[in-house]
């Protein structure tokens, strides 16, 4: 997906304001049009002037950057409103702050941003509130973990297009689990279980090697950057082992297809793209391959 016109919510906060150096990268990089949005609780002018002031102060600033970019406004419910005009004005990316209270209206990001996430069909970047503030953001490596199916696989083409031109790169990466070990109370059913393990294991490893060179070589010969690797990772801990991943590589962003369950190790998607939202330091790139849906409660 080529990002042609980015949505970043404010709402006069530093906290959402984290979202701006990221969204002026991108612009840069893909020619893409900012608009800086803000919901209004009413539509009250005299109310309205300081934030409306506030947004065209921001616009100027990216103006004079040579950046296209507009302001907006909406009045009634935050997340909704942010969906409904992401939707009617065919917004490609949303790129929101996450986590905390903000702003004199006081929205409540956390809740805001996954209102977003389950709404729209945008792409969304979620950034992180408890990072350091960085007044300039690149996008030098991008971690897109994987599972062996076409799902997790969703955000290739667009963390290529985002990268593509660039000296960026792409580190794919597969945990793999260990598989269970049958066992009768404490004790294995079967001593050879053991052996059985770390033999099938082996195999599932080269299979997900095989994997990813395959993919590896697709992407270089797309003009991108890419490593590939292949993690061992502690059973039922594929988030805590994606967010060591990406310290340990000091990736600048993760992107992740957000729900389903899919693949060999059936990852559960919803719930691991949760966890990596909330615990990890790094921007987080969710893509949705259908129309969303508020997942029942």
């Amino acid at each position: 997906m080529v990002y042609r016109r980015v949505l970043v919510p404010l709402d006069g906060s530093e906290l959402a304001e984290r979202a701006i150096p990221y969204a002026k990268t991108i612009a840069k990089t893909k020619g893409s049009e900012l608009i800086l949005f803000t919901v209004s609780i009413a539509s009250v002018e005299q109310l309205d002037r300081p934030m409306k002031a506030y947004l065209e102060l921001n616009v100027k600033e990216l103006q004079s950057q040579g950046i296209k970019a507009s302001t907006a406004i909406a009045y009634g419910s935050v997340a909704d409103e942010i969906v409904s005009f992401a939707d009617k004005s065919k917004i490609d990316l949303v790129i929101i702050s996450t986590h905390g209270y903000s702003g004199i209206k006081r929205w409540v990001l956390g809740s805001v941003a996954r209102k977003v996430l389950y709404g729209t069909c945008a792409h969304v970047l979620l950034i992180k509130s408890k990072a350091p503030k960085a007044p300039q953001v690149e996008f030098k490596k991008v971690l897109l973990p994987l599972d062996g199916s076409p799902f997790s696989e969703t955000p290739i083409p667009s963390v290529e297009e985002l990268l593509k031109g660039t000296e960026a790169e792409i580190v794919l990466t597969v945990i793999s689990e260990p598989p269970l070990v049958p066992s009768y109370g404490d004790r294995p059913i079967n001593p050879t279980w053991e052996r059985h393990q770390a033999t099938l294991w082996a195999e599932m490893q080269k299979q997900a090697s095989e994997y990813l060179e395959r993919l590896e070589d697709k992407i270089e010969k797309r003009g991108v950057k890419v490593k590939s690797q292949v993690i061992p990772g502690e059973l039922g801990k594929v988030a805590e082992n994606i967010m060591q991943v990406a310290q340990k590589e000091n990736v600048n962003l993760i992107a992740m297809a957000t729900h389903g369950r899919t693949g060999a190790n059936r990852w559960v998607y919803g719930s691991v793209a949760n966890r990596i939202v909330e615990q990890s330091l790094q921007p987080v790139l969710l893509i949705r391959p259908s129309k969303p849906e508020e997942p029942s409660t």
